[in-house]
C-alpha cells in the first residue's frame, strides 16, 4: 500500500475516559455489576462497624452474587462481542476482496488501453513510413 502523504496526520489515541465510556456502552451490565458489588461491600462495611453481623452477612452474600453477575456479564458480553467482531471482520475482508477485484479489473483496463495505444502508435508509424515511401517515389 502506498504511504500516507505528509499532509495526513496519523490518528490520535483516544483519552482513557473515552475508551471507558465506549466500553461501558458496549457492555452496560459489567459497570452495573461493579457498582452493585461496591455498594454491597460498602454496606457490609457499615454493618460491621455498627456491629450488625446479620446485615453484614447478608451484604456479603449479595456482594458474592453481584460479583458472580459481573463475571457472567463480562464473559457473556465477551462471547457476544467476539461474534460481532468476527462478523465485522468477515465483512471487512469481503470489502477488501471486492476492492482487490476492482483494482485488478482497473489494471486490466489500463493494460488494455495501453495495448490499444501501442497498436495505434504502430499503425500511425506504419502509415508515416508508407507516406514517406510514397513521397520518396514521387520525387
Amino acid at each position: 500500500m502506498p504511504a500516507l502523504p505528509s499532509s495526513v496526520e496519523p490518528p490520535q489515541r483516544k483519552p482513557l475516559y473515552q475508551i471507558l465510556a465506549e466500553k461501558c456502552k458496549e457492555q452496560p451490565l459489567v459497570p452495573l455489576g461493579v457498582v452493585l458489588t461496591c455498594g454491597a461491600l460498602y454496606l457490609s462495611g457499615r454493618a460491621l462497624r455498627a456491629r450488625d453481623s446479620r446485615l453484614a452477612n447478608r451484604m456479603f452474600f449479595w456482594r458474592v452474587g453481584f460479583q458472580a453477575f459481573t463475571v457472567v456479564a463480562l464473559v457473556g458480553g465477551g462471547f457476544y462481542y467476539d461474534e460481532k467482531r468476527r462478523e465485522k471482520k468477515s465483512q471487512r475482508e469481503q470489502l477488501i476482496e471486492k476492492a482487490k477485484e476492482r483494482e485488478k479489473l482497473w489494471i486490466e483496463e489500463l493494460e488494455r488501453i495501453e495495448e490499444e495505444a501501442k497498436r495505434r502508435k504502430e499503425k500511425a508509424d506504419d502509415l508515416k513510413k508508407r507516406l514517406k515511401e510514397i513521397e520518396d517515389q514521387k520525387k
